[in-house]
């Protein structure tokens, strides 16, 4: 009987011991996934951080400091284009303004802030009508960049134009994947993708 008992007691202790050990693998598992899909994001962030980094480096000058540039020499005009364009290894904003007689264009360093160039010519009969950009509820370059980004899977948003076509305020973002470039048009309010397309 005490056999029997002492039998009962060391396979209970042997299963209650069997069930601990799979709790604790099975927990392990789940820790270790965990800590894999943390590490994925972590690698993930890091490399949107590094993008986000090498183009601040590059673009020290803001938007909203390259339009206050151009409304401090061209005060009162409305906003028709800003661009972001690269130049070698350079970055410089050309900023087009216009009022009912003329359009107004300027060209800055981004990362200096100087003035490269401006200039001045009579709009033509047409563009007398034009609609100057609303910036109040438009989206953001660095927004704008993650959308076009997103859509061109594995790409970097290199350069930007913020302009009005007919009554729709876009974000033209060219980004490059590998050695090709695309276009992608963006809907600068609504956030929508209009167009994407391969560059020839």
């Amino acid at each position: 009987m005490k056999r029997k008992i002492s039998k009962l007691l060391a396979a209970t202790a042997l299963i209650g011991t069997l069930g601990i050990s799979v709790v604790a693998c099975n927990n392990n598992d789940s820790t270790s996934k965990t800590k894999q899909s943390s590490v994925k994001k972590t690698v993930k962030d890091k490399a949107s951080n590094t993008k986000n980094t090498a183009r601040k480096s590059k673009i020290k000058l803001s938007q909203t400091e390259a339009i206050n540039k151009f409304d401090k020499k061209y005060s009162d005009k409305k906003l028709k284009e800003i661009d972001l364009k690269l130049d070698g290894n350079k970055y410089f904003y050309e900023i087009t303004g216009f009022d009912k007689d003329k359009e107004y264009e300027m060209t800055i360093n981004a990362t200096s802030g100087k003035e490269v160039k401006s200039s001045s010519e009579k709009l033509d009969l047409d563009e007398r009508l034009q609609k100057g950009l609303d910036l109040d509820k438009v989206i953001s370059r660095d927004q704008a960049s993650e959308i076009a980004e997103k859509e061109v899977k594995n790409s970097t948003a290199k350069e930007w134009t913020l302009k009005m076509d007919q009554d729709k305020v876009i974000w033209d973002v060219t980004v490059e994947s590998g050695s090709s470039k695309h276009e992608v048009e963006i809907d600068a309010i609504t956030k929508k993708v209009i167009k994407s397309e391969k560059d020839d």
